[in-house]
């Protein structure tokens, strides 16, 4: 990646004056790196495709400038779920009576942690009766504790409402990626769509994703030149 990329400098966006159609335009920074790429990428498309979205188009196939916001609005949607279900998973975790058993097994230097009843069923070869009868009545409330959490804490439910999400997100982004752009702003919508998809870190080093980066960043200076 250029030098720019692992610059440790991060200057600051500033909102610009109005332009004519009433949007804010932005100063874009000089110096863009790892750290700042996606969001002055996504900060800039917002603007980009407000203004292209406010005029009127011609009967046909949603265009980038559309779907590029629907997805992103997904994309955010989706990561909030998956930080909120996170959260509701580790609330479930502290509370020991759901969490998984963990047996000592003779001849093992290491618990092993059961979930099921079917791996339960795997160690019966490797356990008496009266561990097995204990292990499952064990698991039977530890379960009955679990049900009782969820309905407390709705955890069932952000779980689904993540996967959800991401399945919106990862259709609009699909179609936007066949999508045919008309633009140098959707091509870099396209772009910033796949980087976010693929290398949301932006740590995949080998080609073409330093490259890839690079074409953003090229995008987006490009813009900043309008």
């Amino acid at each position: 990646m250029a030098d720019s990329e692992d610059s440790r400098t991060v200057p600051a966006i500033t909102l610009r004056k109005r332009n004519s159609n009433g949007f804010a335009t932005e100063k874009i920074p000089h110096q863009i790196d790892r750290r700042n790429l996606l969001p002055i990428a996504a900060r800039l498309l917002s603007t980009r495709t407000a203004e292209a979205n406010s005029q009127p188009r011609a009967p046909g196939p949603t265009p980038v400038r559309e779907l590029w916001p629907k997805w992103y609005a997904l994309y955010q949607q989706h990561m909030r779920a998956c930080k909120f279900r996170k959260k509701l998973e580790m609330e479930m975790l502290e509370d020991h009576a759901c969490a998984p058993i963990a047996l000592q097994i003779e001849g093992s230097d290491r618990p092993v942690t059961v979930h099921s009843y079917a791996e339960i069923q795997r160690l019966c070869c490797q356990l008496d009766a009266g561990q097995i009868a204990g292990v499952r009545a064990s698991l039977r409330q530890r379960r009955r504790a679990w049900k009782k959490a969820d309905e407390r804490l709705g955890y069932s439910a952000a779980v689904a409402l993540e996967q959800d999400l991401a399945q919106q997100a990862g259709i609009t982004g699909r179609v936007m990626g066949i999508a045919k752009p008309f633009s140098l702003m959707e091509v870099a919508a396209k772009l910033h769509c796949l980087i976010v998809t693929e290398d949301p870190a932006l740590k995949l080093e080998e080609t073409p994703w330093p490259e890839l980066r690079t074409m953003l960043k090229d995008l987006i200076l490009i813009e900043r030149r309008r």
